[in-house]
């Protein structure tokens, strides 16, 4: 059995977010040409995968719609000037959309006769030393960690009441230093160094600590920011999900 389909999930989605990285919601125009670049990911992924004719429709169908249902829902949820009530029903429909993506990934595992091998072109170099699955789960791992891991962590921390707009101007650099740590930790999990994963993890709380204590310092002085315990929660509650995720993906690389 091969998670080569899941990879291919998981590579549209980072794909699709790619585009919008840098914003909190994106107009019809850039929406339309992420999704765009997310459908022809997920096109040629499972035309590769050579399924018969009908899964390959079913599959493009479903993991298409879960896509779009994804994109436009955490673009809703969000949107600053929506109401509370209207970015919660957004927010899970967008996890929802995210974790049946995945469900249908994982079952249409079945419906992959096959795998396609690296070209013989490729035979004597350093890819052919690693099953072509384990590449696609691992590049897809790898892009899901980019863009769409940081939408997740913002849904979380809307979902758990806590500001992350706010907290970002303090915590400066999080869309940032999240991937990177991220696709370091996942590198580590991968490669069985799980001490130096944690290493690296310990290593941030340490880095972070003088802006919590800043963060108290303005508390403490009745400063109209947000208080300690936002930036507190926002660090922790972010992290951890950020973590998840890290070691989610670099799970599924070694069960690849």
């Amino acid at each position: 059995m091969s998670l080569a389909l899941v990879g291919v999930w998981l590579a549209a989605l980072g794909v699709c977010d790619l585009g919008r990285a840098s914003h909190d919601t994106v107009g019809h125009r850039r929406r339309t040409a992420c999704l765009g670049a997310g459908w022809l990911v997920l096109l040629l992924g499972v035309m590769t995968l050579r399924p018969s004719a009908g899964w390959a429709l079913l599959l493009v169908a479903l993991l298409g719609g879960c896509l779009a249902g994804w994109l436009v829902a955490s673009d809703a949820a969000l949107t600053p000037a929506a109401s509370g009530r209207r970015r919660g029903r957004c927010r899970n429909l967008a996890l929802l959309s995210a974790l049946a993506g995945t469900a249908i990934a994982v079952l249409g595992i079945q419906a992959v006769d096959r795998v396609p091998g690296w070209p013989a072109w490729l035979d004597r170099t350093l890819v052919a030393h690693w099953p072509t699955p384990a590449v696609v789960v691992a590049l897809g791992v790898l892009a899901a960690q980019l863009a769409t891991a940081n939408i997740v962590v913002r849904l979380v921390l809307d979902a758990v009441g806590v500001p992350a707009t706010t907290n970002e101007k303090q915590l400066k650099g999080g869309r940032v230093l999240g991937p990177m740590e991220r696709v370091f930790v996942v590198a580590l999990g991968a490669l069985g160094a799980l001490t130096a994963a944690a290493v690296v993890v310990a290593a941030k709380g340490l880095l972070r600590f003088p802006e919590l204590q800043r963060a108290q310092r303005r508390g403490d002085r009745g400063a109209p920011q947000d208080g300690p315990s936002d930036v507190t929660e926002y660090f922790l509650i972010g992290s951890f999900a950020s973590w998840l995720l890290a070691l989610g993906g670099a799970a599924l690389i070694h069960l690849a």
